[in-house]
Formats: structure tokens, C-alpha cells, sequence
């Protein structure tokens, strides 16, 4: 934190306009996926990897600049890496091949956790305990809505510039994010006491172990389960995550302070981002697919389909600040999750050729769960966390989001893929490829509802009590 005086909106504006910007982008090549395939020359099992490059990248990443972003200072890493993101997004825009563009898109995953690992921690720095709630609603209002309205500002450039288009906006709102945050955001104040070292081998060992998993799932679209390459990477990564718990649990100042999941109510909100991340990055990449390769929209249409799931997110998550007032987070994360379940079963069951106006009220419900969701969640991980510990905490949080969204992303398009799809530049409305989005939706239902079982199971009253309300209301709120 600064020794000065700051403005928490102001860096909460700072943090929020990039990580705005990393989750637009994240999201966005989604609809870009068909023109991606056709310039590339890249089939369906290759231009998954569009995607999923970026967040094996990414969630490998989070917990490592968590970890040297508490020991050098958040501001640092934040700014260096927003920087390394622009320009990694002019360089995606000139890549000759599909691999070329792969590799890049990994670095920019790498980039963009210096963002994501951060972003929370910086708010939960600039804003005092009475007020942190609010602060978080707002920084999540912001990451929500970049998250969804990814693909309808991705098709509007995609249909009106090329995709090259979805990389190159990047470039003036970067330039902006980091010049006002070398401004903005405070710096750290010279640390005192013995210096703590850096968990190199529990960073490699969390890189490798993710890497592993987050493949090997993958891999299951392309090869089958046959394939011997599926397995083994599973099989490391899940060998590589037991040791790496076990290291941690050994060091002194480990790469994850596993006192963090101790806590029955954390742990449970953990669990809850998880799965409810895996339902609402499925669901995000499935509409607007389906809507282009079932019904046949363009891109711009697809994406503005999506639009209204965004808008319900930005009404309710401002609400979701002010409920917490009355209703605990065990209360409004069920809600949130069981909304969503809701709204996820009818866009499984409801044929994609209905009127627009069916598919859009299931994505209303979708986007408000989310909202109602995700304030309180967020809230209950940070609160009681001490400043020193708020990176890492922060990044298991983003870490296991990432690692959903990768995860909820490789398994529905496994499924999609599964119906014997040749590519996502093509029409198809065929039993087999509705029967797969079917699927798929159901999965992203189940997850949801897992994710509202998770905050059910926290523990604790449903509503807030009046006493404890008016003394402590960060508390009630957790």
C-alpha cells in the first residue's frame, strides 16, 4: 500500500479499465473463431487451441504473479505486464500461421495474470474493511460484464474489420490503462522485518501440474480416450499437484499459504468460483457457436445475442452489493447459482430455432445469477485476509476460476466436437450437433448447480442479523 493519501475509485477505474480490457479480449475470440479457422487454415481441434492457449497460459501463471507481486509490489507487476499485453496483441494480428499465433496467445495469457492476480488486491488495498464489499461489487460488475459482452464486441469487429480488429482495440485502451495507473495506483511502502524468499520450486511444480491437466482434457477433443498422450498428461498433472501440496505444507513461506482453505466458509467459497465459473464459461462460448453454426447468424448477430446475459449481470451485481445487507452470502450464492441453473436447463432444451426472444429470457436468468453470485463470494475469499496475504489470495481465487473457465471451455467444445463437427465455419443444424449443444448446456447446468450446493454447505444463518449488521457489516457479508 502507499504511504499517501489515494483515491479508491480512482483505482478502482484503473484496475477495472484493464482487466476490462484482458477479459473482453479473452472472451471476444470466441466469435472469431470461424474467421480465425478460415485465414489460418486451422480445423476444429487446432483452433481450440485459439482459446485455450491463452487460459492454460494464464491459470498456470495467476498463482506465481500472485505470489511475486505480495513479495516486490503489485503496482510493478501490474504495470509491466499491462504493457506486455499490448504489445503482444499487435503481434497476434501479424502472425503467419495457426502455431505461430498459438504461441502468442500463450504469452499473452502470461501477460494478462499480472493483471487478473492483481486487480482484486489492489481494490481490497485502496478501499477500508466497512467499504470492501462495495468496492469488489464494483470491480466485479466491471470483470463480468467484459467477460460476456466479449463476444458481441468481438463480432461487431470481427464483422465490420476482420478479426485483426479484436487484437488492435486493444492497443489505445492499454495505453490509457497504464498511463493512468503509473499515476493512480499507490505505491508499495518499503517492506520492514526479515524478507520473505520466493517458492520457485512450488511455482514450477503449480505451472507444470496445471499445464498437465488443462491438456490432457483438451486432448481428449482431438485424439479420443484411446490415445495414450490423454492420460499421461492427466496422470502428471494430478501426481504433480499432490507434491505440490505436499511441498507447501513444508515451506515456511510457501507459493500458497494453505491456511487459506483451513477455513470451512473460504474453502466452500472456493469451490463455489470453481463451478460456477466452469457453467458460465461454457454457456458463454456455446450461445454464441450455437448461434452461428446451428441457426446460422454472422458474428455480429451471435455476439449481440449474448448482449442481454451482460446486461442482467450489470443490474444485479450492484444489487447483490446492496442484498448483503439483509441476506448472507450463503443466502445469494445459492440464489445466484440455482438462477443460473434455471436459466441453463431452458437454453438445453429449448431448440435454437425458436424465436431469439426464448434464448434471450434463459440468458437473462444465466446473467442474473451470475450477479447475484459473484459479489458475496468474492467478498467471503477476501474478507479476514491479511494485506499482506491478499495477492495470494486473490490468485487461488483467479487461479481456480481460470482453471474452470479452461476447463468448463475444453469440455463443451469436447462434446460439441463429439458430434463429428468439421470445423466452426460451417452451417450445421443436424441432429448430432443439436443433440451436442444440448449436452453441453446440461453440463454447464450441473456445474451451476454444484457451484450453489458449494454455497449452501458454507455454513451459517440465511439472513443477516440486524445486531450484527449495524456493528460489522463486512463480517455479515461474509
Amino acid at each position: 500500500m502507499s504511504g499517501k493519501p489515494h483515491n479508491p475509485y480512482a483505482v478502482l477505474a484503473v484496475t477495472s479499465l484493464a482487466l476490462a480490457l484482458v477479459l473482453i479480449n479473452g472472451t471476444s475470440i470466441t466469435v472469431a473463431l470461424p474467421a480465425l479457422s478460415r485465414d489460418l487454415g486451422a480445423p476444429a481441434g487446432l483452433a481450440d487451441w485459439f482459446l485455450l492457449a491463452f487460459m492454460l497460459a494464464n491459470t498456470a501463471s495467476i498463482l506465481v504473479f500472485g505470489r511475486i507481486s505480495d513479495l516486490v509490489g503489485r503496482r510493478r507487476i501490474y504495470l509491466l505486464g499491462a504493457s506486455a499485453f499490448m504489445v503482444l496483441s499487435v503481434l497476434a494480428t501479424v502472425t503467419p500461421d495457426a502455431g505461430t499465433f498459438i504461441a502468442v496467445r500463450a504469452l499473452q495469457g502470461v501477460a494478462a495474470a499480472t493483471i487478473v492476480a492483481n486487480s482484486s488486491a489492489l481494490v481490497a488495498d485502496a478501499f477500508p474493511e466497512h467499504r470492501l464489499a462495495h468496492g469488489l461489487s464494483l470491480n466485479l460488475t466491471a470483470a463480468s460484464v467484459a467477460n460476456t459482452v466479449g463476444p458481441t464486441i468481438g463480432g461487431l469487429l470481427v464483422s465490420a474489420f476482420g478479426w485483426q480488429a479484436v487484437f488492435l482495440v486493444n492497443v489505445p485502451f492499454g495505453i490509457a490503462a497504464v498511463l493512468l495507473g503509473w499515476r493512480v495506483l499507490p505505491r508499495p511502502r518499503p517492506r520492514t522485518g526479515r524478507r520473505e524468499t520466493f517458492d520457485a520450486k512450488g511455482a514450477l511444480l503449480s505451472a507444470l501440474a496445471l499445464a498437465g491437466l488443462l491438456y490432457g482434457v483438451n486432448r481428449l477433443s482431438t485424439a479420443g480416450p484411446a490415445d495414450p498422450l490423454v492420460w499421461v498428461p492427466l496422470a502428471a498433472g494430478g501426481l504433480l499437484l499432490v507434491v505440490f501440496g505436499l511441498l507447501e505444507r513444508r515451506l515456511e513461506h510457501p507459493l500458497v499459504d494453505l491456511a487459506l482453505v483451513q477455513d470451512k466458509a473460504r474453502a466452500c467459497a472456493y469451490g463455489a468460483a470453481f463451478f460456477q465459473s466452469f457453467g458460465r464459461a461454457g454457456v458463454t462460448v456455446l450461445v454464441v457457436l450455437q448461434q452461428q453454426i446451428v441457426v446460422g447468424r454472422s458474428a455480429a448477430e451471435a455476439g449481440l445475442t449474448g448482449m442481454v446475459m451482460a446486461l442482467a449481470m450489470v443490474i444485479a451485481t450492484p444489487l447483490s452489493g446492496r442484498l448483503a445487507g439483509l441476506l448472507t452470502a450463503r443466502t445469494l450464492t445459492a440464489l445466484g447459482g440455482l438462477l443460473s441453473v434455471v436459466g441453463s436447463v431452458g437454453l438445453a432444451v429449448s431448440p435454437p430455432t425458436l424465436p431469439l426472444a426464448v434464448t434471450m429470457s434463459w440468458l437473462v436468468l444465466v446473467g442474473a445469477g451470475i450477479g447475484l453470485f459473484a459479489t458475496p463470494n468474492t467478498a467471503a475469499i477476501m474478507h479476514g485476509v491479511p494485506a499482506e496475504r491478499r495477492t495470494v489470495a486473490n490468485a487461488v481465487r483467479s487461479m481456480l476460476y481460470n482453471s474452470a473457465a479452461a476447463l468448463g471451455t475444453s469440455v463443451v467444445l469436447l462434446v460439441v466436437s463429439a458430434s463429428g463437427l468439421g470445423g466452426y465455419d460451417v452451417v450445421d443444424a443436424g441432429p448430432a450437433v443439436q443433440t451436442a449443444f444440448t449436452v453441453a448446456l446440461s453440463v454447464c447446468a450441473a456445474a451451476d448447480l454444484v457451484a450453489a450446493m458449494f454455497g449452501i454447505a458454507r455454513g451459517g444463518p440465511w439472513r443477516v442479523r440486524r445486531v450484527v449488521a449495524e456493528r460489522l457489516p463486512e463480517e455479515a457479508a461474509a
